[in-house]
């Protein structure tokens, strides 16, 4: 696997070699995900939104809401004292540019996470709809783990920055008029794995942690249109299709571009099995509809009896609870010969 310097990793290496183990951050700024991400979040913020690390002229009263890597990250509040800001206009001298971290990263965004939307023209203004918010969905998942320029829309038509942006505000992302191809070959992205349901193959772990970029179309399909991505494959020609499969079946595979997304991240940079990637990504809807299929065959369309041994043993990889199980079962007209405890 390549190892990609992430904005958060970068971040922390310039702080140590200043010295710095304190920053408070002054700006409004989504807190929970500054306490969950910590430098990560920061660096994002500060790539985003132009924003430098400065010297206060006097210390500021803060509170720490994230340390780690000798770094702690804090907010205006009581208990300690910072010197080196983010987001104060009278500072005593700039301390770090965002510049400087912008240089600290790889030129060429990859791994890349590409959304075709040549098929935008096709759907009604409630997939439209639905589209933008996975978009916008999509890109809080990338900043989780890279930034902005890794999400790449192609075949924008012109007033994409226009539609986009009531759900992305400002941002980085890059919205381009050109085709996946084109740009994807520009980049010198060799590997390129296009996810689509319908591909011949299934996609590997190897394959997610050595590829150079994920492709996959902007469809929302409300009404289903079987085959519809399989024009990337032509738009680049030297990708590989690949589909996404739980224990040997699409049923309960998200589907969503954003929780596509998670799961390739999950697997890239956490380290997860793409199994344990796929689960944790799944809704609540996406595990119960898995949970009726796995009654279904195991009762064999509803005409055998099942045991709480198939519960037991579903319920070890399966994110469920015993009423889970019960209730889909009755739902499913499958005979169940035993209750929950307690």
């Amino acid at each position: 696997m390549i190892a990609v310097p992430r904005p958060g990793d970068a971040l922390a290496a310039l702080l140590e070699d200043l010295g710095v183990d304190r920053v408070a951050v002054l700006r409004p700024v989504n807190r929970r995900r500054l306490a969950e991400l910590g430098l990560q979040e920061l660096a994002v913020e500060m790539l985003v939104e132009e924003l430098d690390i400065c010297v206060s002229r006097d210390p500021v009263p803060c509170r720490v809401i994230w340390e780690e890597r000798g770094v702690a990250i804090a907010v205006p509040g009581k208990g300690e004292s910072c010197r080196y800001v983010v987001g104060l206009r009278n500072c005593l001298r700039r301390l770090l540019s965002w510049r400087t971290l912008r240089e600290a990263l790889p030129a060429n965004p990859l791994p890349a996470f590409v959304v075709d939307l040549s098929r935008l023209g096709q759907h009604s203004d409630e997939e439209r709809a639905s589209l933008k918010i996975q978009l916008a969905m999509t890109l809080t998942v990338v900043r989780r783990f890279l930034w902005d320029p890794h999400l790449i829309l192609t075949s924008a038509p012109e007033d994409a920055w226009e539609w986009l942006y009531p759900s992305m505000g400002r941002s980085k992302i890059q919205v381009r008029n050109e085709r996946p191809g084109r740009i994807l070959w520009s980049m010198n992205a060799d590997k390129v794995i296009i996810l689509r349901p319908d591909a011949e193959k299934v996609l590997s772990e190897d394959e997610i942690r050595e590829a150079d970029a994920f492709l996959v179309g902007g469809i929302v399909d409300k009404i289903p249109r079987p085959g519809v991505s399989r024009f990337l494959d032509t738009a680049v020609p030297w990708g590989k299709p690949r589909r996404i499969e739980l224990r040997g079946s699409l049923v309960g595979v998200p589907d969503r571009i954003n929780r596509i997304a998670e799961i390739v991240f999950k697997v890239r940079f956490e380290g997860m099995t793409l199994e344990e990637a796929i689960i944790s990504s799944m809704t609540r809807r996406d595990i119960l509809r898995r949970l009726q299929v796995e009654i279904l065959r195991a009762s064999r369309g509803g005409r055998l009896a099942l045991d709480r041994d198939h519960y037991e043993r579903l319920s070890q990889w399966l994110p469920i609870t015993c009423r889970d199980y019960l209730d889909v079962a009755r739902r499913s007209r499958v005979e169940i010969g035993w209750e929950c405890e307690g």
